[in-house]
C-alpha cells in the first residue's frame, strides 16, 4: 500500500524537553567526560574533512548554498534480522537507544540543511527528528516512504522549513509485477524545493534519495531500479536540477553506477543535453563508505548534468569519506561513537 507521510515537527510542541536537553548538557559541559569526549571525538574525525571544491569565488557570491548530508543509518530492525552480521560488536554498541545517540551527536554536528536517510525505521523517525530539532534549534520537517510489503524501514528527507519550501515530493516503488525484474520492495523518495527568502529568483532544485538491493549478485535488479529511478525522475525534475543520494549497493565502477552517469560523469555535451545523467561528488580517494566482505564505497552523492535544467548545481565542499586505512584502523562498525554500518556523507551546493 502506498503510504508517504508529510510531517511538521515544531519546537514549540518540545519546549519543556529543549530546556531539560539544554540544562543537561550544561551541566555535562562542568564535568570530567567533556575532555575525553572531545579527544574520542578528534580520533574518528580523521580523514573527515569539509573539503573545498569547485569554485569558491561562486561560493563567496551565492545565496543560494545548502548542505546535503546523507546517511544509511542501520534500521534496528534489520540489524535484529541479520544479527549474524555484527558478531563481535559489544551488544551494548547495537541497542537502538545507543545508536540513536551516536546518530544524532553526529547529525547534530553536520547540522545538514537537508538531511537524506536510508533504513530509517518508520517507528523512529518522528522521535529522531524531533531531538534534531532539540539539538540545533532548527524547524525541520519530513517526507517518509516504507518500503512495500513487510519490511519496516524506508527513506527519509528531512529539510529545513525555515529555509526551504516544500513545492512537491513523490514516492516510487521499484515493485512493479509487470516487470519481471523490479519484484523487490526498495523505494525512492524525491522532493521538489524553494529558497524561501529568494523566491522572486525562482531558483529550485530537487532532492533524491534511494536504498537499492543489496543482493551482490543481482546488479541486474540494480539496474533496473536505476532505470526505473531515472524515468520518474525525469518527468518529476522537469527543468530543475537534481541532487541524487543514497545507498546503491554497487561500487563505482559496477553497472548501475556506469548508467546512472552514463560512462559521462564529468563531461556536460550538447548531445546529451536531454538526457538525465549524473556526475558523482567525489568523497576522496582510497575512501570507503562501509564494509561489505572488505571496505568498499557504494553510498553516493550525485548532482545531475546536462542543459536541460534552467539552473545548475555546483559543489563548493564535500565531506571527506574516511580512508580505507583509517577505517581498517577504526574497525566494525557500529561502535562505541559511531552508530551505524555505513559512513555519512556530506556535500554543500550553490545553485546558480
Amino acid at each position: 500500500m502506498y503510504k508517504s507521510l508529510l510531517h511538521n515537527v515544531s519546537l514549540k510542541a518540545t519546549s519543556r524537553i529543549v530546556r531539560r536537553s539544554v540544562s543537561s548538557q550544561e551541566k555535562g559541559a562542568s564535568g570530567k567526560r567533556k575532555p575525553k569526549a572531545k579527544a574520542m571525538e578528534a580520533s574518528y574525525d580523521r580523514n573527515r574533512r569539509w573539503t573545498p571544491v569547485g569554485d569558491q569565488a561562486a561560493a563567496g557570491r551565492s545565496t543560494h548554498k545548502f548542505k546535503v548530508v546523507s546517511y544509511n543509518i542501520l534500521a534496528q530492525d534489520l540489524l535484529l534480522e541479520h544479527f549474524f552480521l555484527y558478531v563481535g560488536i559489544p551488544q551494548e554498541f547495537l541497542t537502538w537507544q545507543r545508536r540513536q545517540q551516536n546518530v544524532l551527536r553526529e547529525l547534530i554536528k553536520l547540522d545538514p540543511d537537508i538531511l537524506c536517510l536510508q533504513e530509517m525505521q518508520f517507528d523512529h523517525l518522528a522521535v529522531l527528528v524531533q531531538r534534531l530539532c532539540m539539538g540545533n534549534g532548527k524547524k525541520l520537517a519530513y517526507v517518509y516512504k516504507k518500503k512495500t510489503g513487510h519490511r519496516t524501514d524506508g527513506c527519509a528527507i528531512v529539510y529545513d522549513c525555515s529555509k526551504f519550501e516544500l513545492l512537491d515530493h513523490q514516492a516510487v516503488e521499484l515493485h512493479d509485477q509487470a516487470v519481471a525484474l523490479l519484484n523487490r520492495d526498495n523505494v525512492a523518495l524525491f522532493a521538489r524545493f524553494r529558497f524561501k527568502k529568494q523566491q522572486e529568483q525562482q531558483k529550485e532544485f530537487v532532492v533524491a534519495t534511494t536504498h537499492l538491493l543489496y543482493n551482490p549478485k543481482r546488479s541486474d535488479v540494480r539496474c533496473a531500479q536505476v532505470g526505473r529511478i531515472l524515468e520518474e525522475l525525469h518527468s518529476f525534475s522537469t527543468d530543475t536540477p537534481i541532487v541524487l543520494t543514497g545507498d546503491f549497493n554497487s561500487l563505482p565502477d559496477s553497472s548501475p553506477i556506469k548508467l546512472l552517469i552514463d560512462k559521462n560523469g564529468d563531461v556536460e555535451s550538447e548531445a546529451s543535453a536531454e538526457q538525465l545523467h549524473f556526475q558523482i561528488i567525489d568523497s576522496g580517494e582510497g575512501t570507503a563508505s562501509t564494509y561489505q566482505n572488505d571496505w568498499v564505497i557504494v553510498d553516493y552523492i550525485l548532482r545531475s548534468l546536462g542543459a536541460r535544467s534552467r539552473h545548475k548545481l555546483l559543489p563548493l565542499s564535500v565531506y571527506s569519506l574516511p580512508s580505507i586505512n583509517r577505517c581498517f584502523a577504526t574497525g566494525l562498525i557500529p561502535n562505541h561513537h559511531l552508530g551505524s554500518d555505513h559512513y555519512a556523507l556530506g556535500a554543500v551546493f550553490t545553485v546558480v
